[in-house]
């Protein structure tokens, strides 16, 4: 009898789990194709999530494109992190109407700078080739990231308005606007946090093949800040005061480069908080970012 009792429990835990899921996905406010193979390098395959509204597209039938780049410390993360991590930033922007394409890059174990930026520009320029079959607006985009993503969808960003860019293909969009969550700006900066040169084996170091001091122009070739002027993109960045693997510094040395530019920019600070703290994701930040997007990339 307790064999039966016991049996019943478990059927009936696992029919509570199965109608929780599919009230789950009912409820969702978008749908996902997952592994959108975008480019092979040799034998590795590099994939892309791309996330739709429920809701009908506004831009001529299209969805405008968000582009998130996830973090890791260039050497471990995934595309497939946002859901766990940002999941109140990523029902947000769909619930507004704009599609998210979620992409991977090459890690610093397999690639160092400037690879992993190029894997990312070559992402945005497949979905632009492709807009029509995904029903995208692809002509503009939004730059988004947290980490290591944060740094590498800024650099992006800033790097989008010059037309002498050799470390990767010309891009087909134009960069409307960039959200970083504690991202990393001036990567030679980083490298001598305290006035302490990092090591070799530092996660900035790996990704730039080297410490930053002893290649000093591919630092600055990799750091956001060396491209910002008068035609960068609007910046919205979010940090903590004990960011002690991103200081909070990195945030505001873009900040003082926008600023000298006339750009326009915001820079939320966190009181007491680290690195990737949660209070990022909640309702306390979140909707600036939607405010952001709504002046920046409105959708009509």
């Amino acid at each position: 009898m307790k064999k039966i009792t016991k049996l019943l429990m478990l059927s009936f835990v696992g029919l509570s789990a199965a109608n929780a899921n599919a009230n789950a996905n009912a409820n969702a406010v978008y749908t996902v194709e997952k592994d959108i193979l975008f480019k092979t390098v040799e034998a590795r395959e590099i994939k892309l999530d791309l996330y739709l509204p429920k809701t009908e597209a506004k831009v001529d039938g299209k969805y405008p494109l968000l582009v998130w780049v996830h973090g890791g410390a260039w050497k471990r993360g995934t595309k497939d992190d946002i859901p766990t991590k940002n999941p109140l930033l990523l029902n947000s922007v769909l619930d507004e109407g704009y599609a998210l394409a979620a992409v991977d890059y090459r890690l610093s174990g397999e690639a160092t700078f400037p690879k992993p930026v190029a894997d990312i520009n070559d992402a945005i320029n497949y979905l632009h080739d492709h807009a029509n079959k995904y029903n995208l607006a692809a002509d503009n985009v939004v730059m988004m990231g947290r980490s290591a993503g944060g740094h590498l969808a800024g650099l992006v960003g800033a790097s989008n308005t010059h037309g002498d860019i050799s470390f990767y293909s010309e891009p087909k969009y134009r960069v409307a606007g960039v959200v970083s969550f504690f991202g990393p700006t001036d990567l030679l900066e980083l490298g001598n946090k305290g006035n302490r040169p990092t090591s070799k084996k530092s996660s900035v170091s790996r990704f730039l093949g080297d410490i930053p001091s002893e290649v000093p122009e591919l630092a600055a070739q990799a750091s956001t800040t060396s491209y910002i002027n008068s035609d960068a993109p609007p910046y919205i960045q979010f940090h903590g005061t004990v960011d002690k693997r991103v200081p909070l510094a990195q945030s505001q040395i873009l900040k003082h480069a926008l600023d000298k530019y006339g750009i326009e920019n915001q820079l939320y600070i966190e009181e007491g908080v680290g690195h990737s703290a949660p209070i990022f994701d909640t309702d306390k930040y979140v909707p600036h970012v939607i405010a952001f997007l709504k002046r920046h990339y409105p959708i009509k």
